[in-house]
């Protein structure tokens, strides 16, 4: 146990750590240049576009599902495969770009559908109301964790949810 004296100690890290730690074939230090920072930088910025539409397309699509279901009932139990799948992979890639609330919405979209048989038309209501969500996450980029409006919206999504679930 460490007395409360005890400074902490820094122990430098071998050459070899050093050299695994870096890729020495583009030349990147450990220090952060201005330079450095300013490629991480556009790295993570180009991600970030990349991100917002490969989401915009999954949106998409989980409309053009919708829509289809909504235009003929004998597909309904089609599309939600589908659907879960756009919502698991929105799921993942939400928290990873700093959009928690839309990694929360995919989930809460992704647990009802799996609870779903054939969907009837309340319950392609509450799909489309995650999707819309999702959509305003992204078009406003809310980014971070404002807890009071994701409780707010969870929570109304969760009312909607009961209200329209198949009785187990």
């Amino acid at each position: 146990m460490a007395k409360a004296d005890d400074k902490p100690k820094f122990i430098k890290a071998s050459q070899a750590l050093r050299q695994r730690a870096v890729n020495h074939h583009t030349g990147l230090e450990l220090t952060l240049t201005d330079e450095v920072r300013g490629r991480i930088e556009q790295v993570i910025g180009e991600s970030a576009d990349a991100f917002s539409k490969d989401v915009l397309e999954k949106l998409r699509e989980m409309r053009m599902q919708v829509k289809a279901a909504e235009d003929d009932s004998l597909s309904r139990i089609f599309i939600l495969t589908t659907i879960a799948e756009l919502a698991f992979d929105i799921k993942g890639m939400g928290g990873t770009f700093g959009y928690p609330l839309l990694s929360h919405l995919a989930k809460s979209l992704k647990d009802f559908i799996t609870d779903l048989a054939l969907p009837n038309e309340a319950q392609l209501e509450v799909i489309s109301i995650h999707v819309d969500a999702m959509y305003v996450v992204l078009a406003q980029g809310i980014h971070g964790n404002s807890e009071k409006l994701q409780k707010d919206l969870l929570d109304n999504l969760g009312i909607a949810i009961s209200k329209v679930r198949d009785p187990v």
